[in-house]
This record gives structure tokens, C-alpha cells and sequence, in this order.
């Protein structure tokens, strides 16, 4: 089959790119056809040009519009061309920006493979413009009612997407995953800890600030930014961006930081299955939903954290009986085995 992949950018260096990456690799191993189409990054850098010049401000005053033009009809208008001309059999979108283009009629099987909701991340944002926001939510939900398929990250979130955001039995779960790791992680005293992953960026750097700040041990975190700022109550030792994760074999305990939104309770991380596969016990906050349901990670809260760390990191037998609980769960989440659910689906 002819198959399209629909990102926002070709070299995306954030989970959600890791994870395009890896649906590309599995459809072309099972003999599809697979091209990987993005909107050129000029044209995004453009938007803001177009969306208040002139001739789209006199537009909305001729036509009436509520709003001046939206980066999503913007993309899609791109985007329409070119996919119509490839003649896919399937169309999976990876971003909601670039999946605006399935509420036109492609003729293809739409899948749309949502990573979050929009108008969520957006209302739980700074500053936020509420008309701006009822603007994006309208538009999501046209997605949701053009797609055929919605992949979902995990059951979790499954289940609160269904039930406070768009109910249907559309929504498919295929789990998020990741490669075999060629090393493991070995106890260690002291131990290191690590915030790392394939995201490019931190979530909820103040809430790692003050982990670093209390911890007795020392937190590396990695990524594409430096992410000290002035109003962080302690610096964090920042040690660069790697183009893999093979560091972690080097630290004992991988640490997750999420903020308490509703969103952010019921949304997976790209981290446990990375940290798993390297054989590294993870430390997650309390609120956060995906967490409990591994025996290899430990919660904890702002108030308990230092006990956990300890109670995990001076005992050999606990921490490598949850080493040898992370390496198990990385093996049943290699790519190969959960991306089978969305194999089924193109079978």
C-alpha cells in the first residue's frame, strides 16, 4: 500500500518525532510504500506575515470573519496538493497543525496519531486567549469527526480522551515504545540521577529545580536548550543535547517531572520506556497516572522525594530487583510489538 506520513517538520528531535520515526521504519519492514511529507519550514516561518498583512485583515472586514486566517487552513491548503497528487491508500497525520488537511477529502483512509489535545495544552498555557482557544477547539474537533482512525498513546489516555474530549470508537490504542538498549545501567553508590529522553524540552523545569535543590544525590538533565532561567530556585546541571540515549546506562535512576494539570495526569511519557530498556528504576510524580501502573517505577511528591531516593538508591537488592522489573517491561514495549495494533488496522 501507499502510505503518507504527515508531520510538522522532517527532522523533529522531540518524542513525537522519535515516534514518527519509528512508524515510518515498521510500515516500510511489513513492504508498504511510505512517504514522509512535511510543509516546508518557510512556509511556517511565513505564517505570521500573511496572517496580518493587509489583504487578510481587508479580507475578514469584507467577509465578516471572526478571525484572521488559522495556521492549520494555512498548512492545509499546503498540504492538500500534494497528497491528493500521491494517490495514498493511507493518510497518517502526526500533529494537529498538519492534520487539518484530513478534513478535506483526500481519498484516502484518514488516521490521525494524537500525541495530546490541542485546546488543552493550550487552555493550561500562560496567557492564554479564551476566543482564541474556542477557535482551536472547534477545529480540533473537525479533525476528530473527518479522521477514520485515532491512535492513542497509551489505555490511560484512552480513556480520558474518550471521556472528556471525543467519544468513539474510532480511538485505537498503540502504545508508545522504543529500541532494544545495547547496555544496561549497574548499581552504583552514590547514585545519579537522570532527566532525559527524546524530548527536546523540559516539562516543568521550576518542579526540577527544586528536586535538584533538595536531592542528595545529583540530577543530570539533557536536552536541545540550556534550561536555566533566573526564576529557577536552583541552577540544573545541564550536560548538552545527545543524538541518542545511550548515556543512560551510565546513572541509576531515571526521573520524570510533569505538572499536576488534568491534562498532564493522564498523559504517557516517551521517558519510562527509554529508561526501561536501559535497565533504569524511574521516579515519577504521584499525580501522574501512567507511573502506577509499572512495577519498576516509584512515585513520589515534593515532600517525599528525598526519602524515595534514598530508600531506592542505598539498597542494592531493591534497586536491581527494579532493574530487572524495567528491562522486562522494555521488551514487551520494543517498537515492533506495539505498533502491531496499527499494522492490523492498514491490514
Amino acid at each position: 500500500m501507499r502510505i503518507a506520513i504527515v508531520e510538522q517538520e522532517l527532522q523533529n528531535r522531540t518524542a513525537t518525532g522519535e515516534r514518527g520515526r519509528a512508524i515510518e521504519r515498521f510500515l516500510r519492514g511489513l513492504g508498504h510504500t511510505v512517504d514522509v511529507i512535511a510543509p516546508p519550514p518557510a512556509l511556517v516561518a511565513g505564517f505570521a506575515r500573511h496572517r496580518f498583512s493587509l489583504t487578510s485583515r481587508l479580507r475578514r472586514r469584507l467577509l465578516r470573519l471572526r478571525s484572521l486566517p488559522h495556521l492549520w487552513d494555512y498548512l492545509a491548503d499546503a498540504l492538500e496538493p500534494r497528497l491528493r497528487a500521491g494517490r495514498y491508500d493511507f493518510v497518517i497525520a502526526r500533529n494537529h497543525p498538519v492534520a487539518y488537511v484530513l478534513t478535506r477529502q483526500l481519498g484516502a483512509r484518514a488516521i490521525f496519531d494524537v500525541a495530546n489535545v490541542a485546546f488543552l495544552e493550550s487552555y493550561h498555557s500562560w496567557g492564554v486567549d479564551l476566543s482564541e482557544l474556542d477557535v482551536l477547539y472547534k477545529k480540533e474537533m473537525e479533525i476528530y469527526e473527518a479522521v477514520d482512525h485515532i491512535l492513542s498513546p497509551h489505555d490511560i489516555w484512552t480513556s480520558f480522551f474518550r471521556s472528556q474530549v471525543y467519544d468513539s470508537d474510532k480511538v485505537i490504542t498503540v502504545r508508545l515504545g522504543c529500541y532494544p538498549a545495547t547496555r544496561r545501567a549497574e548499581y552504583r553508590s552514590p547514585a545519579r540521577l537522570v532527566y532525559a529522553g527524546s524530548y527536546e524540552y523540559i516539562q516543568d523545569p521550576y518542579l526540577l529545580s527544586l528536586l535538584s535543590q533538595c536531592s542528595p544525590y545529583e540530577i543530570d538533565c539533557f536536552g536541545s536548550r540550556d534550561p536555566n532561567y533566573a526564576f529557577l530556585p536552583a541552577q540544573l546541571r545541564y550536560r548538552g543535547y545527545a543524538a541518542n540515549v545511550e548515556f543512560l546506562s551510565e546513572y541509576q535512576l531515571g526521573l520524570i517531572t510533569v505538572s499536576a494539570d488534568r491534562l498532564r495526569r493522564h498523559s504517557p511519557a516517551t521517558k519510562f520506556p527509554y529508561y526501561f530498556s536501559y535497565g533504569l528504576p524511574v521516579l515519577f510524580p504521584e499525580w501522574m497516572e501512567e507511573g502506577h501502573t509499572y512495577s519498576a517505577a516509584v512515585p513520589y511528591s515534593e515532600t517525599t522525594f528525598v526519602d524515595v531516593v534514598r530508600e531506592v538508591a542505598t539498597s542494592r537488592d531493591r534497586w536491581q530487583a527494579l532493574s530487572e522489573s524495567a528491562v522486562a517491561t522494555a521488551h514487551s514495549l520494543t517498537w515492533d510489538r506495539v505498533l502491531v495494533p496499527l499494522a492490523r488496522l492498514l491490514a
